[in-house]
């Protein structure tokens, strides 16, 4: 008899599923919006009955025994918590949709797993508290075992934030924030002042339009004012002084016939205010713990790469981790992690698990109906096509990538990724006007192979998720110009042989033809959609779009010229 646990997040948005094995490691892990194709599935149960269907069939074919325990990343349902709705930001109405959103899903997850799984659900579905399943997840990819989790989002079951000691990969609670103050919240807000919508997640906007504008110091200290930091802890400031900056900033956001580049001062003081509030909370978190040497970051905000990517040499960690999902997606693996923990009585989290590849592969049968009736030239390439692709990126091509597992999280790292050459500055403007149709402002992030950003980056660590945006250094900066940011940064992604070994051999095959062992990497999407999930998605992709190329697996697929 084997046991698996199901885990679920039940946020109201950003679905997702995890399964993990009786040994504590992760077998899948997966957002609902990949297999759905909706951006964020607001509402949507995380056990959609179809989805997990697809992996739970296979998993118990080959597994006839198998028995499963479900948990949810929430411990209860927010509706029925004495927690007061603050409509001093954001308004109530979102709220309190979010709120009845969470409420749906958090009562009623399970239900279909018990449909999918009969008998062999074991059990009542357990609740887990939202915070520690952010520092569970982001434990199981942590490179270290001792140090602090920070844990900073919209919202917890009391708080929107937490902290977490972390000692030989057991966690340990040291104190949470109680109430309204949120610098999710905050930011969402200036999100919408900038002219983006919080509900649609398009907070990093704000990050990329920041690089164009300058910090206004009595914007700073206005937005600043809204949320207090007492030893690490957030709290929302008086009615009164709130009412006074939410109106004042109110008269600066963005009507319909400004444009995006008028919102960039307000971004950069956006930016530059929530990094001074997270700098107050790590200063406090440094003066209870001076010897910490190590720091995991959870929960939504820990998206932040601008911010992030300061953190050690601002704050002296020798290292600092963020998960590849850590946003209430990768909560799932958070839930199923804690269940595990919990029946096997393991006060240690499992730990060191880096590879994001955790999600669904591309279904050959999908790639064969591709290459029998699509019409498209598909070329069925060795085992060793690295060279191939690199020669073909190296003479200009972009080429869709969707091969092995996709990756959890949201970010495309290799596996659901649109591979160009980035040493033309023209190639972003390119892949902005004929694929993805987004805002010429947004950046593109740079990958490379892990043993050589130090010859690329100043302040240079490992970054295998694009958690940290570091600064280019200056002589390097001329030979990938279409991944270099308005303000000399790159959302960098080092790559490792042991987690991704094509990847990192196509990096060094475009460097052994151009000298330049970078490519730019963008998520396999178009705007306002998923990344691809299915060899249609794909090719649905490839047809409409001005991609020259995709390669599903081993198969290289173009139009017809």
């Amino acid at each position: 008899m084997s046991r698996y646990y199901i885990g679920l997040s039940t946020s109201g948005h950003d679905p997702s599923f995890c399964i993990v094995n009786s040994d504590g490691q992760v077998l899948f892990a997966e957002a609902t919006e990949r297999f759905l194709q909706d951006k964020r599935a607001w509402g949507v149960m995380p056990d959609h009955i179809s989805h997990i269907e697809s992996v739970l069939k296979p998993l118990i074919s080959k597994d006839n025994k198998a028995e499963f325990i479900v948990a949810t990343s929430w411990k209860a349902v927010k509706e029925e918590l004495p927690v007061q709705i603050s409509d001093a930001l954001l308004p109530a109405s979102l709220g309190e949709w979010i709120r009845h959103q969470q409420g749906y899903v958090q009562a009623r997850a399970g239900n279909h797993c018990r449909m999918a799984l009969g008998e062999r659900m074991l059990g009542d579905v357990r609740h887990y508290d939202h915070h520690l399943c952010h520092a569970a997840n982001a434990l199981y990819s942590s490179p270290f075992t001792d140090g602090l989790c920070l844990v900073l989002d919209g919202e917890g079951e009391v708080g929107a934030a937490s902290l977490f000691e972390l000692n030989d990969g057991a966690l340990k609670r040291a104190w949470r924030s109680w109430g309204p103050g949120s610098l999710g919240a905050l930011y969402g807000w200036l999100t919408e002042l900038c002219g983006f919508s919080t509900r649609h997640g398009e907070e990093w906007k704000v990050m990329g339009l920041a690089a164009y504008g300058q910090a206004d110091e009595h914007l700073v200290a206005d937005i600043k004012s809204i949320i207090q930091v007492d030893s690490g802890r957030l709290q929302l400031s008086d009615k009164e002084r709130i009412r006074e900056v939410v109106t004042s900033l109110q008269r600066l956001a963005r009507k319909p016939e400004d444009s995006i580049l008028s919102q960039a001062r307000l971004a950069m003081s956006a930016q530059q205010a929530y990094t001074e509030l997270v700098d107050q909370i790590l200063d406090d978190i440094k003066t209870q713990y001076p010897q910490a040497a190590n720091l995991l970051l959870s929960g939504g905000c820990a998206l932040n790469s601008l911010y992030n990517g300061r953190i050690r040499r601002q704050h002296g960690y020798e290292q600092v981790h963020a998960p590849p999902a850590p946003a209430d997606d990768g909560n799932s693996l958070g839930a199923a992690i804690l269940a595990w923990a919990e029946d096997n009585s393991a006060s240690r989290l499992p730990s060191g698990y880096l590879s994001p590849y955790l999600g669904s592969t591309i279904a050959s049968s999908d790639i064969e109906a591709v290459a029998r009736y699509s019409g498209l030239t598909v070329t069925t390439l060795p085992d060793e096509h690295a060279e191939l692709v690199a020669n073909e990126l190296a003479s200009g091509k972009v080429i869709g990538v969707a091969r092995g597992r996709a990756e959890f999280g949201p970010r495309a790292l290799g596996n659901r990724s649109i591979l160009a050459d980035p040493r033309s500055p023209e190639m972003k403007d390119r892949i902005n006007a004929i694929i993805k149709g987004r805002e010429s402002y947004r950046p593109f992030a740079p990958a490379l192979p892990e043993e050589l950003i130090q010859d690329w980056f100043d302040d240079a660590h490992p970054s295998p998720y694009m958690s940290f945006a570091l600064p280019w250094k200056k002589e390097k900066r001329a030979f990938a110009p279409a991944v270099v940011h308005n303000d000399g940064s790159g959302r960098l992604q080092s790559v490792s042989p042991a987690r991704s070994p094509w990847f990192h051999r196509l990096l060094h095959a475009f460097a052994d033809i151009t000298g330049t062992p970078v490519l730019l990497n963008t998520s396999f999407n178009v705007m306002g959609k998923p990344i691809v999930h299915s060899a249609h998605d794909a090719i649905s992709v490839l047809m409409t779009t001005g991609l020259d190329a995709v390669l599903l697996d081993n198969h290289y697929i173009q139009k017809k010229r």
